[in-house]
């Protein structure tokens, strides 16, 4: 497979080290959290995004010296939204304690199922935005497949970032459900300009099934050279699932350093 590359006049790699989203692993953290996360910084990756259900107890503090100590960046994390609803002074405090600038979360389709569910998500996530900004931080939402879909003659994603304001939420956009919901992710960057400042990175087969980058029909070369221009600061590598997560993971740090975007050094 022949691959295009970026080219050094459009792609400064310094600014964008390959982040990995620790879901990927999750059952390799489950067992061995540490070992796991060592096996990523010798992969490559330099930036890795957190999920509350993945810290298995671990002290802010604690997760923070390992990182470190691994030379793994952390800058955002996703937090399950009824842990942000139930818990959300203790998830803030972890998160500045870890040194974060975001906080992640979502909602399923069941909760997004119509217009009196939609109000009640808009309510709710204006709240927790409220209590993040006022600690410094960024709250950014994640949409997947049902954000795409329209309730009221509008899509939902712009429903939610209208009812809650873009003061108080961004977003993380996650090319593959764009792609898998019928939308161009480049169109999509391009639409969100300056309201995306993560995103996350996975590919999809002719199939529609999750695989790793470089495997599938999203063309990211084009993805890469805009992310600047559209205001994304850090990309999130992701594979949902897989038969083995380690090396998906690998595969597509491999795929990212064939186009150029990530130093082969």
């Amino acid at each position: 497979m022949k691959f295009r590359r970026l080219g050094k006049e459009m792609w400064d790699m310094s600014k964008f080290p390959p982040g990995l989203q620790l879901y990927t692993l999750r059952n390799e953290m489950q067992t061995d959290l540490f070992g796991t996360l060592k096996k990523v910084a010798e992969m490559g990756y330099k930036l890795v995004e957190l999920f509350s259900w993945g810290y298995g107890g671990i002290p802010a503090d604690e997760m923070k010296k390992a990182l470190k100590h691994l030379n793994l960046g952390v800058v955002s994390t996703y937090v399950g939204h009824k842990d942000l609803e139930n818990d959300l002074q203790h998830q803030i405090e972890y998160a500045l304690r870890l040194g974060v600038q975001y906080i992640i979360t979502d909602f399923s389709e069941k909760i997004l199922r119509n217009e009196s569910s939609i109000q009640g998500v808009i309510s709710s996530l204006k709240k927790i935005g409220k209590e993040i900004k006022h600690q410094g931080l960024q709250f950014l939402y994640h949409p997947h497949a049902p954000e795409y879909k329209q309730v009221g003659g509008r899509r939902i994603i712009d429903r939610l970032l209208e009812g809650v304001g873009t003061d108080l939420i961004k977003l993380e956009l996650d090319l593959y459900w764009t792609k898998k919901e019928g939308l161009d992710p480049l169109e999509t960057l391009f639409k969100y300009k300056g309201l995306s400042p993560l995103i996350h990175v996975k590919d999809m087969d002719k199939n529609g099934i999750f695989i790793e980058m470089g495997n599938g029909i999203i063309d990211w070369p084009p993805i890469f050279r805009i992310l600047k221009d559209v205001g994304v600061k850090y990309y999130f590598v992701e594979q949902e699932f897989s038969n083995h997560p380690l090396k998906s993971a690998k595969m597509s740090l491999d795929y990212l350093r064939s186009i150029g975007v990530v130093s082969r050094v």
